[in-house]
């Protein structure tokens, strides 16, 4: 199944359609017999990912303890322990990151905390870069040097490498 063509169909949904496909989704994710089937895959100890929907993005952890109906976990950067249903672990190392067809800007599915942006303020004019603290649903609150700024998700675009080097280039040699 590939994740990202899905994507690019529900963007055309209608809300009702959505709520429907939630509905159904949740009820096949309940089904005792898939959490028995991701149960027997799990054990004490075992490094999985699972996939935080506040922080949209795929977080490495650790199989602390398996319940009945819930796995507990720890992160492995942050330490933070968490209960937490089994269809939350990425067993099958699916990728997790949405690219959106719109046009401008990007959508919430693609921004995930503690990604760098860009936008341009409308005020100065001048390219801002900064990183994710919150996603609002309307609105993409980004930390920057002078604090934090919301900005609607149609003003936003990646940052593929935000280091910036001083260097004066003098010229350009070709060898032919």
């Amino acid at each position: 199944m590939n994740i990202q063509d899905i994507f690019q169909q529900l963007e055309s949904a209608s809300d009702f359609e959505l709520f429907r496909l939630k509905c159904a989704i949740g009820k096949v994710l309940e089904d005792p017999a898939r959490s028995n089937q991701l149960k027997a895959k799990l054990s004490s100890g075992m490094k999985v990912e699972y996939f935080c929907p506040e922080r949209n993005k795929a977080i490495l952890c650790e199989v602390l303890k398996i319940k009945r109906t819930l796995v507990d976990v720890r992160e492995i950067e942050s330490g933070k322990s968490w209960s937490m249903p089994f269809y939350y672990l990425n067993l099958e190392h699916i990728e997790t990151s949405l690219q959106s067809n719109a046009k401008v800007g990007m959508s919430k599915a693609e921004i995930a905390l503690g990604d760098t942006l860009g936008f341009v303020n409308s005020k100065t004019h001048q390219e801002c870069v900064g990183t994710v603290v919150k996603l609002n649903p309307k609105r993409v609150v980004i930390a920057l040097e002078d604090g934090l700024w919301n900005v609607p998700y149609s003003m936003v675009f990646p940052i593929l490498d935000s280091h910036t080097v001083d260097a004066e280039v003098t010229g350009i040699l070709i060898e032919q």
